[in-house]
């Protein structure tokens, strides 16, 4: 009986680490695309609106997506590593850290959101004037 107990465990640990590692693969890629569309919003902004605060603000948050994509392939490294060869319980330290990386990369995603408008609006003011 202990044993099935042990099993089960270990499955259930298995499985989260797994479905966290899926998760931040898919955050990883998503910050390739914001990565790839910021630079396309970075020549716009030279080439048609050119403000200097709106251009420091591209290149930060580009800067954070950066920075983010590194913290979720050095996150990726830590939990592949838990996973083959780590015994630690998933527990609530766990699911902290997925949460504050969750948090950081919908952040980013909110951030984008709102530059987009902030530019797609100097874009009409540049073509009303």
């Amino acid at each position: 009986m202990n044993i099935n107990f042990f099993e089960q465990v270990y499955s259930y640990r298995e499985l989260c680490i797994k479905k966290d590692l899926r998760e931040i693969a898919m955050w990883g890629r998503l910050l390739e695309d914001i990565n790839e569309e910021l630079g396309d919003l970075i020549k716009l902004e030279k080439q048609m609106i050119n403000n200097l605060k709106l251009a420091g603000t591209l290149q930060a948050l580009r800067r954070d997506v950066i920075l983010c994509t590194a913290g979720f392939c050095k996150f990726e490294q830590e939990l592949q590593k838990e996973l083959e060869y780590g015994k630690n319980e998933y527990g609530d330290l766990h699911i902290q850290l997925i949460e504050k990386h969750r948090m950081r990369y919908l952040k980013i995603v909110e951030n984008l959101a709102m530059l987009k408008r902030n530019v797609h609006q100097r874009l009409l003011e540049k073509r009303i004037k």
